[in-house]
């Protein structure tokens, strides 16, 4: 059973990928996802997931995806998602499209998995925000204890 009316979500997902700063260079590289549940201001609970080769924005989504599916279990109410990548908070508010065509099953989760909630509402902060950084300390703790 649910514990909580409402919760406040922060992730954060890294990728390194190996000679990112190349001009031109994309790709995929080893990912993780940190992520913070938060009832009435307190941490209730914080994870990290290793999430193997991906893209940056489908580390982003796939962190999502794992946080979201977490919370259903202590949450059915209203929750808010805080995360830093604008580029994916504006396409999970319809303010953006989804082009690429391996992006479009991981938003299709993204929504699928909303609907476990009474309510589900998305927000930007920045990468210095207390708790984003806190969220990326999780992401990269997750990723360094599977570089061995």
């Amino acid at each position: 059973m649910a514990r909580y009316k409402k919760i406040k979500i922060v992730c954060d997902a890294c990728c390194h990928i190996p000679q990112a700063h190349t001009y031109g260079r994309a790709g995929r590289g080893k990912s993780a996802g940190g992520m913070i549940f938060i009832n009435n201001g307190d941490i209730v609970s914080e994870f990290g997931v290793y999430l193997g080769e991906l893209t940056p924005p489908q580390a982003e989504y796939t962190t999502l995806i794992n946080a979201l599916d977490r919370a259903s279990a202590i949450c059915r109410g209203d929750v808010e998602v805080w995360l830093d990548s604008e580029f994916v908070v504006r396409q999970l508010n319809g303010d953006y499209g989804i082009k690429s065509e391996n992006m479009k099953p991981l938003y299709h989760e993204v929504k699928k998995l909303e609907d476990r909630f009474s309510n589900v509402r998305y927000f930007h902060h920045g990468s210095s925000a207390v708790l984003a950084k806190r969220a990326d300390r999780l992401a990269e703790q997750e990723y360094r204890r599977y570089q061995n």
